[in-house]
């Protein structure tokens, strides 16, 4: 079934057989047993919040991953005190600042939700230049590939205890990488960004909200 939600930006359209609006995920997901969910994220070129809050409490997960953690963790609410007491500007790694991922920390809190890095330290970087160095295909390929199957180790180590939510890049999210290959769960739902309705591996640098959409599906 299809259907049309409208949040303050962007329309969610929902394309899952057996479920008959975005309220009703919940119970979806319970009477097929289904352990994961994983949302597509464009790492800061879209303003997702509400799109990603909408989901999460509709599905109302166990355990929250979260790729720009990295290796952290943050359990608790004096765990989310401390890293939201932290300077915006504050380097959280050599990708990012701790400004930069306030935003999600800030809502985990909110939703009462342990949040859990599923990435690599740093995601491969060896030092914080390395905006200006120019890798070759095969040293990108292999740094994805090593980041990708952490992601994945993450997501499997979590499902095995619950219902889990999985903020990931949409790049790690396309078909055929290693991610999905290698899920244990094979029945899972998915939130992929699209632009002007299309799937996208990379996005434009310049569009307007009108042109962004999400759906949800089984994988």
């Amino acid at each position: 079934m299809w259907l049309l939600l409208r949040t303050i930006m962007y329309t969610i359209k929902v394309k899952i057989r057996g479920c008959k609006n975005i309220d009703s995920i919940r119970e979806f997901i319970r009477v097929n047993n289904i352990k994961l969910v994983l949302f597509g994220e464009y790492h800061g070129f879209l303003n997702q919040i509400l799109v990603q809050r909408k989901i999460i409490q509709s599905v109302r997960p166990d355990f929250f991953l979260y790729e720009m953690l990295e290796e952290d963790k943050v359990l608790n609410e004096k765990d989310a005190k401390k890293f939201l007491s932290k300077s915006d500007s504050k380097d959280f790694s050599f990708i990012s600042t701790y400004g930069q991922l306030k935003p999600i920390i800030r809502l985990a809190k909110i939703l009462d939700l342990p949040i859990i890095g599923c990435d690599i330290k740093n995601m491969g970087c060896k030092n914080k230049d390395w905006r200006k160095k120019k890798f070759s295909h095969e040293e990108a390929k292999k740094i994805t590939n090593k980041r990708e199957l952490k992601q994945v180790e993450v997501i499997n180590q979590y499902t095995s205890k619950g219902l889990v939510f999985v903020l990931l890049g949409d790049y790690h999210l396309r078909k055929n990488g290693l991610v999905l290959s290698k899920l244990r769960e094979k029945k899972a739902i998915i939130v992929k960004p699209l632009f002007k309705w299309e799937e996208r591996l990379s996005h434009p640098k310049r569009f307007m909200d009108s042109e962004i959409s999400y759906i949800i599906k089984m994988l």
